[in-house]
């Protein structure tokens, strides 16, 4: 199986754009941050993706990929970080700390299964819609901390892929070759945004032909933008879709409190007032792990219960909108 998914074009994660502070280097610190947000992205038509914006390196540089459009059909994605072990199927990658999808979109995307630690970003697989799946015996290196423009690291990998739920498919290994090539402006449609970071990579394997994946990521918060993955003929492209505004202006303000969380009684949703516009309607969705809309709570004042009688023990991911566009997300439990 050779795998190209949209979670991996859409991680590492994406989306939230920071104030420019001019730094080169991408640390964990920074990185760390897109953990606790939501990544909203339009998945494109990939032949308006200008293919010189993979040979544009150095510093200073400008990357103009204001051209854009969604691909017809596809829906917007909201995705989010949690634990592997409130997914399906996450006990096959008992090595990763977080699992990166969509819920509510879960037969779009599946789930990426990742170990995110303060020295590297490594994958421990993948579980496709389709129940295809993958696992690593030897993660995939994705990024390691701290990373400096030109710098250059390889790593071997070993994978067994399965092309359902369990017949076994082949294994596969090779090297993977990561390049932090240029830094500099990407200009998306909606905008310009500064001190962007593009990551080249190059992996081999022993099945077929070598794959190619280009990624521009915030530097400040480590969200990305924008990524190219080229794999013999099947391209996929995804951008950031929020707009510039949204995304330069400081996300803390829309977290919203549950309490109590793990939910053992009713619990109530802390609003922050700011979320509250007149005349624009303020939403709370909540969905399962396996993407299904178990409710949806119009939001009219700072405060609001949610009674537990009308959720089962689990795991649930909520969504706050206000006017159809996604504020915040989190997640919480009912024990």
């Amino acid at each position: 199986m050779k795998k190209n998914n949209i979670l991996t074009l859409l991680f590492v994660s994406l989306l939230f754009i920071g104030m420019s502070t001019k730094s080169q280097v991408i640390t964990y610190t920074n990185f760390s941050k897109c953990l606790t947000d939501t990544i909203t992205a339009n998945i494109a038509n990939n032949a308006t993706f200008n293919n010189s914006l993979k040979t544009i390196t150095g510093a200073g540089v400008v990357w103009d990929a204001s051209a854009l459009m969604i691909s017809s059909g596809t829906p917007t994605l909201n995705l989010v970080y949690i634990n592997p072990n409130s997914t399906p199927n996450g006990g096959l990658f008992s090595n990763s700390n977080y699992a990166f999808g969509d819920p509510s979109q879960t037969n779009v995307v599946g789930y990426e299964y990742y170990q995110i630690n303060s020295d590297s970003l490594v994958s421990w697989g993948y579980y496709a819609p389709s129940t295809a799946h993958e696992i690593f015996q030897n993660p995939d290196k994705r990024l390691i901390f701290p990373f400096n423009l030109n710098q250059t690291y390889t790593d071997t990998y070993y994978k067994t892929n399965y092309s359902n739920w369990n017949t076994f498919s082949s294994y596969q290994y090779g090297v993977r070759t990561v390049t932090y090539s240029g830094y500099g402006t990407l200009i998306l449609p909606q905008g310009s945004i500064e001190d962007v970071a593009l990551i080249s990579e190059i992996r081999t394997n022993n099945l077929g032909p070598d794959s190619y994946t280009y990624t521009w990521y915030n530097v400040n918060n480590g969200k990305m933008l924008l990524l190219r993955e080229e794999n013999n003929g099947d391209i996929k492209t995804v951008w950031c879709s929020s707009s510039i505004l949204e995304i330069i202006e400081a996300r803390k303000f829309a977290e919203i409190n549950i309490y109590p969380n793990p939910i053992n009684t009713d619990a109530y949703f802390i609003v922050p007032e700011a979320l509250i516009k007149e005349n624009q309607a303020t939403t709370l969705k909540i969905f399962s792990i396996l993407g299904e809309e178990i409710k949806s709570i119009p939001i009219y004042n700072s405060e609001t219960l949610l009674e537990k009688e009308s959720l089962k023990p689990g795991c649930y991911l909520y969504l706050l909108y206000n006017s159809k566009k996604l504020l915040c997300s989190g997640k919480l439990s009912v024990i």
